[in-house]
Protein backbone atom coordinates (compact mmCIF):
# COMPACT_ATOMS: atom_id res chain seq x y z
CA UNK A 1 0.00 0.00 0.00
CA UNK A 2 2.77 2.44 0.93
CA UNK A 3 4.71 1.58 -2.22
CA UNK A 4 1.66 2.29 -4.37
CA UNK A 5 1.08 5.57 -2.53
CA UNK A 6 4.65 6.66 -3.22
CA UNK A 7 4.22 5.62 -6.84
CA UNK A 8 1.17 7.85 -7.25
CA UNK A 9 2.61 10.82 -5.36
CA UNK A 10 6.33 10.78 -6.24
CA UNK A 11 6.67 9.02 -9.58
CA UNK A 12 6.81 10.96 -12.83
CA UNK A 13 3.39 11.78 -14.22
CA UNK A 14 3.94 10.27 -17.64
CA UNK A 15 4.91 6.94 -16.08
CA UNK A 16 1.80 6.91 -13.86
CA UNK A 17 -0.39 7.71 -16.85
CA UNK A 18 1.22 5.04 -19.01
CA UNK A 19 0.74 2.46 -16.25
CA UNK A 20 -2.95 3.31 -15.88
CA UNK A 21 -3.54 3.19 -19.64
CA UNK A 22 -1.80 -0.18 -20.00
CA UNK A 23 -3.78 -1.59 -17.08
CA UNK A 24 -7.06 -0.54 -18.65
CA UNK A 25 -6.12 -2.01 -22.03
CA UNK A 26 -4.95 -5.31 -20.52
CA UNK A 27 -8.00 -5.69 -18.27
CA UNK A 28 -10.30 -4.90 -21.19
CA UNK A 29 -8.65 -7.59 -23.32
CA UNK A 30 -8.87 -10.15 -20.51
CA UNK A 31 -12.53 -9.35 -19.91
CA UNK A 32 -13.25 -9.70 -23.62
CA UNK A 33 -11.66 -13.14 -23.70
CA UNK A 34 -13.60 -14.23 -20.63
CA UNK A 35 -16.84 -13.10 -22.24
CA UNK A 36 -16.16 -15.01 -25.44
CA UNK A 37 -15.44 -18.21 -23.54
CA UNK A 38 -18.53 -17.75 -21.38
CA UNK A 39 -20.74 -17.06 -24.41
CA UNK A 40 -19.72 -20.30 -26.11
CA UNK A 41 -20.17 -22.42 -22.99
CA UNK A 42 -23.17 -20.86 -21.21
CA UNK A 43 -25.17 -18.87 -23.69
CA UNK A 44 -26.10 -15.33 -24.50
CA UNK A 45 -26.95 -14.14 -20.98
CA UNK A 46 -28.14 -10.56 -20.69
CA UNK A 47 -29.57 -8.80 -23.68
CA UNK A 48 -27.43 -6.30 -25.53
CA UNK A 49 -29.66 -3.46 -24.37
CA UNK A 50 -29.34 -4.50 -20.72
CA UNK A 51 -25.57 -4.75 -20.95
CA UNK A 52 -25.41 -1.36 -22.62
CA UNK A 53 -27.43 0.15 -19.79
CA UNK A 54 -25.05 -1.29 -17.21
CA UNK A 55 -22.02 -0.01 -19.11
CA UNK A 56 -23.55 3.46 -19.39
CA UNK A 57 -24.25 3.49 -15.65
CA UNK A 58 -20.72 2.61 -14.60
CA UNK A 59 -19.20 5.09 -17.06
CA UNK A 60 -21.45 7.79 -15.58
CA UNK A 61 -20.34 6.83 -12.07
CA UNK A 62 -16.70 7.03 -13.18
CA UNK A 63 -17.38 10.53 -14.51
CA UNK A 64 -18.78 11.56 -11.13
CA UNK A 65 -15.74 10.19 -9.32
CA UNK A 66 -13.38 12.04 -11.66
CA UNK A 67 -15.35 15.27 -11.25
CA UNK A 68 -15.36 14.94 -7.45
CA UNK A 69 -11.62 14.25 -7.25
CA UNK A 70 -10.84 17.03 -9.71
CA UNK A 71 -12.84 19.56 -7.68
CA UNK A 72 -10.98 18.46 -4.54
CA UNK A 73 -7.58 18.92 -6.20
CA UNK A 74 -8.58 22.24 -7.75
CA UNK A 75 -9.80 23.59 -4.39
CA UNK A 76 -6.45 22.78 -2.79
CA UNK A 77 -4.62 24.42 -5.69
CA UNK A 78 -6.71 27.59 -5.38
CA UNK A 79 -6.03 27.67 -1.63
CA UNK A 80 -2.27 27.58 -2.25
CA UNK A 81 -2.57 30.36 -4.80
CA UNK A 82 -4.66 32.51 -2.44
CA UNK A 83 -2.19 32.05 0.39
CA UNK A 84 0.64 33.37 -1.81
CA UNK A 85 -1.29 36.60 -2.27
CA UNK A 86 -2.12 36.81 1.44
CA UNK A 87 1.48 36.26 2.48
CA UNK A 88 2.76 38.88 0.03
CA UNK A 89 0.24 41.39 1.37
CA UNK A 90 1.10 40.55 4.98
CA UNK A 91 4.81 41.08 4.35
CA UNK A 92 4.17 44.37 2.56
CA UNK A 93 1.94 45.71 5.34
CA UNK A 94 4.43 44.70 8.04
CA UNK A 95 7.27 46.41 6.18
CA UNK A 96 5.33 49.64 5.70
CA UNK A 97 4.34 49.76 9.35
CA UNK A 98 7.95 49.11 10.34
CA UNK A 99 8.90 52.32 8.51
CA UNK A 100 6.98 54.29 11.15
CA UNK A 101 9.33 53.12 13.90
CA UNK A 102 12.21 55.13 15.21
CA UNK A 103 15.81 54.15 14.78
CA UNK A 104 17.47 51.71 15.23
CA UNK A 105 14.31 49.57 15.29
CA UNK A 106 13.16 50.70 11.87
CA UNK A 107 16.34 49.65 10.06
CA UNK A 108 16.83 46.42 11.99
CA UNK A 109 13.27 45.22 11.56
CA UNK A 110 13.13 46.30 7.91
CA UNK A 111 16.27 44.35 7.06
CA UNK A 112 14.91 41.21 8.71
CA UNK A 113 11.59 41.54 6.87
CA UNK A 114 13.39 41.92 3.54
CA UNK A 115 15.54 38.85 4.21
CA UNK A 116 12.47 36.91 5.29
CA UNK A 117 10.56 37.94 2.15
CA UNK A 118 13.43 36.87 -0.10
CA UNK A 119 13.61 33.46 1.56
CA UNK A 120 9.85 33.02 1.28
CA UNK A 121 9.98 33.89 -2.42
CA UNK A 122 12.71 31.32 -3.06
CA UNK A 123 10.82 28.74 -1.00
CA UNK A 124 7.77 29.06 -3.22
CA UNK A 125 9.78 28.54 -6.39
CA UNK A 126 11.48 25.34 -5.21
CA UNK A 127 10.26 21.79 -4.72
CA UNK A 128 11.26 18.70 -2.80
CA UNK A 129 14.21 18.79 -0.37
CA UNK A 130 15.28 22.25 -1.55
CA UNK A 131 11.88 23.64 -0.61
CA UNK A 132 12.05 22.01 2.82
CA UNK A 133 15.47 23.59 3.42
CA UNK A 134 14.12 27.01 2.41
CA UNK A 135 11.13 26.57 4.73
CA UNK A 136 13.45 25.74 7.61
CA UNK A 137 15.47 28.86 6.82
CA UNK A 138 12.38 31.06 6.88
CA UNK A 139 11.26 29.51 10.16
CA UNK A 140 14.69 30.22 11.61
CA UNK A 141 14.25 33.90 10.71
CA UNK A 142 10.98 34.09 12.63
CA UNK A 143 12.75 34.14 16.00
CA UNK A 144 14.87 37.27 15.34
CA UNK A 145 11.90 38.81 13.51
CA UNK A 146 9.71 38.46 16.57
CA UNK A 147 12.53 39.55 18.90
CA UNK A 148 13.03 42.82 17.00
CA UNK A 149 9.28 43.34 16.95
CA UNK A 150 9.09 42.90 20.72
CA UNK A 151 11.97 45.35 21.23
CA UNK A 152 10.25 47.90 19.00
CA UNK A 153 6.91 47.61 20.80
CA UNK A 154 8.59 48.06 24.19
CA UNK A 155 10.22 51.28 23.04
CA UNK A 156 8.59 54.67 23.33
CA UNK A 157 6.19 54.21 20.43
CA UNK A 158 2.47 55.05 20.24
CA UNK A 159 0.46 52.10 21.55
CA UNK A 160 -1.65 51.98 18.39
CA UNK A 161 1.44 51.60 16.18
CA UNK A 162 2.83 48.86 18.41
CA UNK A 163 -0.49 47.03 18.24
CA UNK A 164 -0.69 47.25 14.44
CA UNK A 165 2.93 46.16 14.08
CA UNK A 166 2.40 43.08 16.25
CA UNK A 167 -0.69 42.17 14.23
CA UNK A 168 1.22 42.45 10.95
CA UNK A 169 4.19 40.35 12.09
CA UNK A 170 2.01 37.66 13.64
CA UNK A 171 -0.01 37.55 10.44
CA UNK A 172 3.20 36.93 8.47
CA UNK A 173 4.03 33.98 10.69
CA UNK A 174 0.46 32.63 10.54
CA UNK A 175 0.31 32.69 6.74
CA UNK A 176 3.68 30.94 6.51
CA UNK A 177 2.30 28.12 8.65
CA UNK A 178 -0.85 28.00 6.53
CA UNK A 179 1.16 27.78 3.31
CA UNK A 180 3.29 25.00 4.76
CA UNK A 181 0.18 23.05 5.72
CA UNK A 182 -1.40 23.68 2.30
CA UNK A 183 1.70 22.38 0.53
CA UNK A 184 1.65 19.23 2.64
CA UNK A 185 -2.08 18.65 2.14
CA UNK A 186 -2.65 16.10 -0.60
CA UNK A 187 -5.60 14.11 -1.85
CA UNK A 188 -5.92 11.02 0.38
CA UNK A 189 -4.24 8.02 -1.28
CA UNK A 190 -7.41 5.99 -0.73
CA UNK A 191 -9.29 8.37 -3.05
CA UNK A 192 -6.65 8.00 -5.77
CA UNK A 193 -6.64 4.22 -5.32
CA UNK A 194 -10.41 4.11 -5.65
CA UNK A 195 -10.37 6.26 -8.78
CA UNK A 196 -7.61 4.23 -10.38
CA UNK A 197 -9.22 0.91 -9.47
CA UNK A 198 -12.64 2.01 -10.65
CA UNK A 199 -11.16 3.16 -13.97
CA UNK A 200 -9.59 -0.25 -14.50
CA UNK A 201 -12.84 -1.93 -13.47
CA UNK A 202 -14.84 0.11 -15.97
CA UNK A 203 -12.36 -0.82 -18.69
CA UNK A 204 -12.90 -4.49 -17.87
CA UNK A 205 -16.68 -4.12 -17.94
CA UNK A 206 -16.55 -2.38 -21.31
CA UNK A 207 -14.41 -5.18 -22.67
CA UNK A 208 -16.84 -7.77 -21.34
CA UNK A 209 -19.89 -6.01 -22.77
CA UNK A 210 -18.33 -5.16 -26.14
CA UNK A 211 -16.79 -8.57 -26.80
CA UNK A 212 -16.93 -9.34 -30.49
CA UNK A 213 -17.75 -5.75 -31.44
CA UNK A 214 -16.40 -4.10 -34.54
CA UNK A 215 -12.87 -2.68 -34.56
CA UNK A 216 -14.07 0.93 -34.55
CA UNK A 217 -15.74 0.35 -31.16
CA UNK A 218 -12.43 -0.84 -29.78
CA UNK A 219 -10.79 2.32 -31.02
CA UNK A 220 -13.50 4.37 -29.32
CA UNK A 221 -12.78 2.49 -26.09
CA UNK A 222 -9.08 3.30 -26.39
CA UNK A 223 -9.92 6.96 -26.92
CA UNK A 224 -12.00 6.88 -23.74
CA UNK A 225 -9.10 5.23 -21.87
CA UNK A 226 -6.84 8.03 -23.07
CA UNK A 227 -9.27 10.68 -21.84
CA UNK A 228 -9.61 8.99 -18.45
CA UNK A 229 -5.82 8.81 -18.20
CA UNK A 230 -5.45 12.49 -19.04
CA UNK A 231 -8.06 13.40 -16.42
CA UNK A 232 -6.24 11.30 -13.83
CA UNK A 233 -2.92 12.96 -14.69
CA UNK A 234 -4.52 16.40 -14.44
CA UNK A 235 -5.74 15.56 -10.94
CA UNK A 236 -2.28 14.35 -9.92
CA UNK A 237 -0.65 17.45 -11.42
CA UNK A 238 -2.95 19.75 -9.44
CA UNK A 239 -2.17 17.75 -6.32
CA UNK A 240 1.60 18.20 -6.72
CA UNK A 241 2.52 21.81 -5.86
CA UNK A 242 5.79 22.90 -7.40
CA UNK A 243 6.15 19.70 -9.43
CA UNK A 244 4.60 19.25 -12.84
CA UNK A 245 3.07 21.47 -15.48
CA UNK A 246 0.58 23.18 -13.15
CA UNK A 247 2.36 25.23 -10.49
CA UNK A 248 1.40 27.99 -8.08
CA UNK A 249 2.57 31.33 -9.42
CA UNK A 250 4.86 33.37 -7.17
CA UNK A 251 4.32 36.55 -9.19
CA UNK A 252 2.69 38.40 -6.28
CA UNK A 253 5.55 37.53 -3.95
CA UNK A 254 8.15 38.54 -6.54
CA UNK A 255 6.42 41.87 -7.12
CA UNK A 256 6.24 42.52 -3.39
CA UNK A 257 9.94 41.77 -2.83
CA UNK A 258 10.88 44.16 -5.63
CA UNK A 259 8.56 46.86 -4.28
CA UNK A 260 9.70 46.74 -0.63
CA UNK A 261 12.61 49.20 -1.00
CA UNK A 262 10.24 51.80 -2.48
CA UNK A 263 8.30 51.83 0.79
CA UNK A 264 11.33 52.88 2.82
CA UNK A 265 11.09 56.19 4.67
CA UNK A 266 14.11 58.31 5.42
CA UNK A 267 14.46 60.54 8.44
CA UNK A 268 14.48 63.64 6.26
CA UNK A 269 11.07 62.76 4.85
CA UNK A 270 9.41 62.17 8.20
Amino acid sequence: MHALARFLTDQQLWLVGLTLFILMVVVRSLAERIRRKRSTSVGAGLSQAGEGLIATSVVGLLSLLIAFTFSLALARHELRRTLVVEEANAIGVAYMRAQLLGEPYRTDLSNIIISYAQVRRVSGELAGPSQLAAQEHSEALQAPLWQKTAEATRSSQPPALANFLVQSVTRMIEVESQRKAALAARIPPAVLFALMGFSVGVAGMLGYVAAGAHAHRKRIAYVMFSLVTLAFLLILDLDRPGDGLITVSEANMNDMVRALPSFSIRDEAR
